[in-house]
């Protein structure tokens, strides 16, 4: 549970912040229901969104992109100082961690939207 807290934390704050701002602005008078579905399924579309990218990061889709900075700055460290050396690349194991990691933000965000939907044919 330990590794959910920050995930729970961002889900619930984002989940009550949306459900008072949707309570106090919509203008047609709507169960509370209505508007708690609507902060899940707010907060659970941003819990999966975050997930996936953190998900994407951590699996090496953007190591290509990043390849092309790291060139040339290191081609401008080296006239700089011809002694630069480049750092380490990422461990796997530390890889695995972030990929288990991004999965509960993803599992957060998927149950999240499908509670919302339950509690909309309420």
């Amino acid at each position: 549970m330990k590794k959910f807290r920050n995930i729970f934390f961002v889900w619930g704050i984002v989940t009550i912040v949306y459900t008072i701002w949707s309570f106090s602005a919509y203008y047609r008078s709507e169960s509370f229901l209505f508007h708690l579905s609507g902060g899940l399924f707010v907060s659970g579309v941003l819990t999966f969104a975050i997930g996936m990218f953190s998900h994407m990061s951590a699996t090496g889709l953007f190591d290509g992109f990043m390849y092309g900075f790291k060139r040339n700055r290191r081609a401008k460290l080296k006239e700089i100082d011809s002694d630069y050396e480049e750092d380490e690349e990422e461990d796997p194991e530390d890889r695995l961690l972030r990929k288990q990691s991004a999965w509960s933000w993803v599992y957060v965000g998927v149950g999240s939207t499908v509670l919302s939907f339950l509690i909309a044919l309420i």
